[in-house]
């Protein structure tokens, strides 16, 4: 939808659009007259919902988003439990019940005079305590609990401010942005009553809060103080164990004891592991030595042979020179020399293994050979005994270790009982005493207390007379408004030369206006002049220009317009001064102004030879024949016929809905049809006509004429 077509729909339904908004408006105006004012009072209350939220071991809660909303959440449902409304309606009622008279700041004299009629004279006096609200509040919660159907009962449930439903209706509890204050707002048709409603809802609010803060603690308390006393006991068992183990296995500190083993047995395995090396050496030293005392007697028989040899050589020496001094036996003499020479070299073989038996390789003398001999042998005695006595002590402390290995285990795990159950009894015990500063806090401090004080209303609040009003009548004007567009939406009827375009598929070569909704300004003989021009014009150039011009009209249903239409293009013609025939049904022809030829009987029209069309046709010397045939639906078709004619016009009703009976029919018609083929609107809307034929021709104010030329 176009600008344009908007402002055309609302000028078109601007009476459907304004009319009934200012109708609803002057009827909510009267109805609202002795509309009842209300008055609203509110406080503010510090809930501080993260106080004495700390967590029993001294850390405190983290307080994230959701959990500051759930907790706002818990209180805004305990503000309107039916339990806190319930306990505000009672004492409310034993408020006013007490009363002696009507006060104005407690609640209003016809009020008062509503709330007697609710309650028998008698009973008023058996509840009625006078100045004592208190008092004539506990005969109140009697009477309203030991009698099922009361009138109290009654009020809580009907009236309209004891009633505990149109209490909740009338209160609102909301957080105040992100803090920790909490805003009760209530309203109702008397101030005393709303001040002291709201003042009441917020004292039973308070207490029925800091009574569950107190209950909390008390079951807090009592929860840490049994389990303190489960904790010590373990704590005593536990200990008791130990004790007794480490009495039964004589143990001073298990962890210095280990240890002090360990270092023994690490010490005695170094002495002995220095003990066998020093043994080794000692034995290896006193087996090099005791080969040396074998030498010796080596020696003994080498000091022997040289001596033997050394008498030998002086024997056979004296023989020699016995032999020399007889000169004789020279032979003999060099025998014996040569026996001489051989037993010097045995001395000189002798005296050389004496030279290596005399001393060792190791530069020892012989001397001291002895005395470190002795000094080995006690050395290697020592180590001897020494290792046996280590082996005795190494045997001890591996005994030790064995026995005492496996105590660790159970030694620990009793020391670890007994730190858990120590350290369970210290967090129960932190605990209890945070229960207990808790307890003390409370006792001290509430943790809710009013910042704003409900004040007493001394005005009304403003009337909502005027919203009232102004809604209805906008709503009213919405509806009428969504109702005028959703129609044009809706609105299946052709109404416009583009939609006629669109659905038939042919060209509209004219539209005339729909005469019954023309208003007087509006210059009517120019308008069909140009109406009629138009469609001269348009279905001109489909006609030959010399000889004879065959306009054939027809219609997919009847009383679209045909006639009617053809007796304008008729009036066009005839002020061209042109000569023409109309031919037409019998009824149609009387106030044609032109000559006329009818039939009868659809037999002549369909059931005659091709020829015969013709010759009528040729025997006319009219230069416009002007044919219309009947509704199409009604008849058949002689396409033969049809298709002699220099043009073919369909009447088309702007008004009536394109149904797809039409859209079936009129597609075959076109399969058949060889002649030019185009529409006549009729019936179209003035603003629908604009778009064909231009501006509509009428007298316009000047604020008119400039919208219109801002809008076309």
């Amino acid at each position: 939808m176009s600008l344009k077509q908007l402002f055309r729909l609302l000028w078109k339904n601007k009476f459907r659009i304004l009319l009934p908004p200012i109708l609803v408006g002057i009827a909510v105006f009267f109805l609202t007259q002795n509309m009842t004012r209300e008055y609203e009072s509110n406080t503010i209350v510090f809930t501080n919902p993260t106080s004495n939220r700390g967590a029993t071991d001294g850390g405190a809660i983290r307080m994230d988003f959701y959990t500051s909303n759930n907790l706002f959440d818990n209180l805004t449902l305990l503000v309107k439990s039916r339990e806190t409304i319930e306990e505000a309606s009672l004492r409310l009622l034993a408020l006013h019940i007490s009363l002696p008279e009507p006060d104005p700041t407690v609640i209003h004299n016809d009020c008062f005079l509503d709330l007697q009629q609710h309650i028998q004279p008698a009973l008023w006096q058996e509840l009625s305590v006078p100045g004592d609200e208190k008092e004539t509040l506990l005969r109140v919660k009697a009477h309203y609990t030991s009698v099922p159907d009361s009138p109290i009962e009654y009020l809580l449930r009907e009236h309209r401010h004891y009633s505990t439903t149109k209490i909740l209706q009338r209160l609102s509890v909301a957080r105040k942005f992100s803090s920790d204050m909490m805003e009760l707002a209530y309203r109702t048709d008397d101030p005393g009553v709303c001040y002291h409603t709201l003042r009441l809802l917020s004292e039973a609010f308070m207490e029925r809060y800091s009574g569950m803060k107190q209950t909390e603690n008390i079951n807090s308390i009592a929860y840490f103080q049994s389990q303190l006393d489960m904790a010590q006991g373990k704590l005593r068992d536990a200990e008791e164990k130990l004790k007794s183990f480490m009495t039964e296995n004589r143990i001073l500190n298990y962890y210095e004891q280990g240890k002090y083993l360990d270092i023994a047995k690490l010490e005695h395995e170094q002495d002995e592991e220095r003990s066998k090396r020093v043994l080794s050496g000692t034995e290896s030293n006193l087996n090099e030595i005791q080969q040396m005392f074998e030498n010796f007697d080596k020696r003994q028989v080498i000091i022997q042979n040289i001596s033997k040899l050394q008498d030998e050589i002086v024997t056979r020496d004296m023989e020699i020179q016995g032999l020399q001094a007889q000169n004789s036996a020279e032979a003999r003499i060099g025998q014996l020399q040569e026996e001489i020479a051989t037993l010097k070299e045995q001395i000189s073989e002798d005296s050389k293994a004496l030279f290596r038996n005399s001393n060792s390789l190791q530069g020892i003398e012989r001397e001291t050979v002895l005395e470190e001999w002795l000094r080995l042998k006690i050395l290697f005695e020592e180590q001897k005994q020494a290792l046996d006595v280590m082996q005795s002590r190494k045997a001890y402390l591996s005994e030790k270790i064995q026995e005492f290995a496996p105590l660790g285990a159970e030694l620990k795990k009793l020391e670890r009982e007994v730190s858990v159950n120590e350290d369970q009894y210290l967090s129960i015990l932190h605990g209890l005493n945070m229960a207990y500063l808790q307890k003390y806090d409370l006792q001290m401090s509430s943790p809710q207390r009013l910042i704003d004080e409900p004040y007493y209303p001394k005005k009304p609040l403003p009337s909502k007379r005027l919203i009232f009003v102004i809604g209805g009548s906008l709503a009213t004007g919405f509806l009428g408004l969504s109702v005028a567009i959703l129609s044009f939406f809706i609105d299946r009827t052709i109404k416009s030369v583009p939609e006629a375009e669109k659905l038939t598929g042919l060209k509209v070569s004219g539209a005339w206006i729909d005469e019954s909704g023309l208003s007087g300004a509006v210059k009517k003989d120019i308008l069909y002049n140009r109406l009629r021009k138009q469609v001269y014009n348009n279905l001109g150039k489909y006609l030959p220009r010399q000889g004879k011009k065959i306009v054939l009209f027809y219609s997919l249903k009847p009383a679209e317009g045909k006639t009617f239409l053809i007796r304008k293009l008729v009036e066009e013609l005839n002020l061209q001064h042109r000569d023409i025939v109309y031919w037409g049904h019998s009824r149609d022809t009387e106030e044609m102004p032109c000559d006329t030829l009818s039939y009868d009987q659809q037999a002549i029209l369909y059931d005659q030879q091709d020829t015969y069309w013709e010759e009528r046709i040729a025997q006319s010397e009219k230069e416009f024949i002007l044919w219309e045939l009947p509704p199409i639906e009604e008849v058949p078709l002689n396409y033969q016929l049809i298709n002699q004619a220099n043009v073919m016009v369909m009447v088309l009703d702007g008004q009536r809905n394109w149904k797809p009976a039409d859209e079936r029919f009129h597609e075959s018609l076109k399969e058949m049809v060889k002649i030019p083929h185009t529409v006549w609107l009729n019936r179209l809307q003035a603003d629908e006509l604009e778009d064909m034929n231009g501006e509509i021709p009428r007298n316009r104010s000047f604020l008119r004429a400039k919208v219109k030329k801002y809008l076309s």
